[in-house]
């Protein structure tokens, strides 16, 4: 019997869908205030769609898209790991490079919530800030070539993860190592 547990969401085309429909409410916008300038209106609506495909939606990717699975082969997961990753997985998501991580090559991992990693934005360090909705927990794996932080906030279906779901995970994982 195989089991797989996969979480998070895959990329898919709306960051790109919504980059281009705000590119042109700004063209719309800037184009009615300017109607005797259009071009002033294009180059809005093309600063726009760039500035927020090329730098909003990049930022926050791995928040939302994310996906990852565990299975009794290993761990499967989308490699988001530099900015040029992360914007051509925004204008081609079929493109997106998964990782083999196999059991073999997992040194050690960890679950920890948002309260337990530590916070290098801040020069006093701390807890990250808490979601007001749910616990956020992150599955951190250590292998021989770095570390990768995996969310655990919702699995690939959309519904919230449970405790049930990350002990199945830890269970699954120390059960191949």
């Amino acid at each position: 019997m195989e089991k797989e547990l996969s979480f998070a969401k895959k990329i898919n085309f709306e960051p790109l869908l919504i980059s281009i429909f705000f590119g042109i409410i700004l063209a719309t916008i800037f184009y009615s205030i300017f109607p005797m300038y259009p071009l002033i209106g294009i180059v809005m609506g093309l600063l726009g769609f760039a500035f927020d495909s090329l730098l909003i939606y990049p930022k926050y990717l791995t928040k939302y898209y994310g996906y990852w699975k565990v299975d009794d082969h290993g761990i499967r997961y989308y490699d988001y790991g530099t900015w040029n990753k992360k914007v051509q997985a925004i204008f081609s998501p079929s493109s997106g490079r998964v990782v083999d991580v196999p059991y073999s090559s997992i040194k050690a991992f960890v679950v920890v919530d948002g309260q337990s990693i530590m916070n290098t934005q801040s020069s006093l360090g701390g807890a990250l800030n808490k979601p007001l909705t749910r616990k956020i927990h992150y599955l951190i794996i250590q292998t021989n070539q770095r570390n990768v932080k995996l969310s655990f906030a919702w699995n690939s279906s959309g519904i919230p993860t449970t405790p049930t779901d990350i002990k199945n995970v830890v269970e699954l994982i120390n059960s191949k190592i």
